[in-house]
C-alpha cells in the first residue's frame, strides 16, 4: 500500500509541473480518426499549414487541441466555454482529442452530453497525448489545451481546470502567434 502511495505522489508530482510542449516551438504533428468515422483520418497539416494555406484559403487556421477522457468531470465543465469561445470564432478549428480506450461512439455521446457540437478526434493508444505531454505512461492530465498556429508554431499552453481563469482572453491572445526565443 504505502509503495502504491508514493507512486501515486511521484505520478502527480510529475505531472504538476504542467506540459512538456511549450509556446514557440513547433507542435508535433499527428493523424488520428475522428469519433463520428473510424475511417476518416484528421491531422494537424489539414489546418496549420501555412504554404498550404497560400493556394487554399481553408487551410493555416489556428487550431485549438482540447485533450480529454469520458471520465473526467473537469473537462465536461470546461467544455461548454470552450465550445461558446469556438462559436465566437469559426478562424479557429476546435478539436476535442480523446485521450482514452473506449468506444468512438462513447466518446461522441460525452462529447454531445456536454454541449460540444465539434467533431472529436480520437487518440486510443495516447501516442498524440504522449507527444504532447499530455499523457506519460497510461496516466493523462487532462483537461489540457493547445493552441497552434497556421506556422505549427505552439501559442498557447494549459493543463488542468480553473474555474476562476478568464479563459477566453487566454485563448484570444493564443490566436496571436509567439515568437520562438533565440
Amino acid at each position: 500500500m504505502r509503495t502504491l502511495t508514493t507512486l501515486l505522489l511521484l505520478a502527480i508530482a510529475a505531472f504538476s509541473s504542467g506540459l512538456k510542449i511549450q509556446p514557440g516551438q513547433t507542435a508535433p504533428r499527428f493523424s488520428l480518426t475522428r469519433l463520428d468515422s473510424a475511417q476518416k483520418r484528421v491531422s494537424l497539416r489539414d489546418f496549420a499549414d501555412s504554404a498550404r494555406h497560400a493556394a487554399h484559403p481553408e487551410f493555416g487556421r489556428v487550431v485549438v487541441l482540447s485533450f480529454w477522457s469520458t471520465t473526467c468531470v473537469n473537462c465536461k465543465a470546461e467544455f461548454p466555454r470552450l465550445q461558446k469561445w469556438a462559436a465566437l470564432h469559426p478562424e479557429v478549428q476546435f478539436l476535442p482529442v480523446l485521450v482514452e480506450d473506449v468506444d468512438p461512439a462513447e466518446g461522441l455521446q460525452w462529447l454531445r452530453s456536454a454541449g460540444v457540437s465539434a467533431n472529436g478526434l480520437h487518440d486510443r493508444y495516447q501516442v498524440v497525448g504522449k507527444s504532447y505531454g499530455v499523457c506519460e505512461g497510461n496516466l493523462c492530465t487532462v483537461p489540457a489545451l493547445v493552441a497552434i498556429g497556421p506556422d505549427q508554431k505552439v501559442n498557447f499552453v494549459r493543463s488542468g481546470y480553473h474555474p476562476e481563469e478568464a479563459l477566453e482572453s487566454l485563448l484570444d491572445k493564443a490566436l496571436v502567434p509567439v515568437k520562438a526565443k533565440p
